[in-house]
């Protein structure tokens, strides 16, 4: 039995599944939608009358499909420090996030991160083209991020020969 000929749709389990949303984003049909659990954590739920079977989903899912390491097992750990101390005070992880946005902007690109909503009382992600959208993606969020339609935007960037930077999500 090949792939496109299985009936059922199976997903990463909840405790497994970070809530990424890629399996809604490639969706054809929208029939995957994400929904909090219990514990207010993102998870897919499928539409089953509207899935086409497609399987797309299955095959985006870093859970279930992961990627090959393209590093090298020989590397235990890169350590980067922004030499700018007011950046990298305003920062988490040693400001490393600023100086990576400020090149790929600085070069014609996009960036794409996790920033508050308006009320602070969720988070999304968002993108931008300008030096002073970066400083609300800088900073730790702690709190699961909606992903939305970024990682459409993103492939829509890439696929016009920009480049870009995707930060935020596990």
């Amino acid at each position: 039995m090949t792939n496109t000929a299985r009936t059922h749709i199976h997903l990463a389990y909840n405790n497994d599944c970070t809530g990424c949303a890629a399996c809604a984003s490639v969706c054809p049909t929208k029939c995957i939608t994400m929904v909090e659990d219990c514990e207010g954590f993102l998870q897919p739920r499928i539409n089953k009358s509207e899935c086409i079977k497609c399987h797309k989903c299955e095959k985006t899912c870093p859970i279930i499909n992961p990627q090959h390491e393209t590093i090298s097992k020989r590397t235990k750990a890169f350590a980067v420090i922004n030499r700018n101390e007011q950046v990298r005070m305003a920062s988490s992880s040693g400001g490393v996030f600023h100086a990576l946005a400020d090149y790929v902007i600085r070069n014609g690109g996009v960036v794409f991160g996790a920033i508050f909503d308006k009320d602070f009382m969720g988070v999304h992600h968002d993108y931008t083209e300008f030096p002073e959208g970066i400083e609300p993606m800088m900073r730790s969020k702690y709190v699961q991020s909606r992903t939305e339609e970024s990682f459409l935007k993103c492939r829509d960037f890439l696929n016009q020969g920009r480049l870009v930077l995707y930060s935020g999500t596990p």
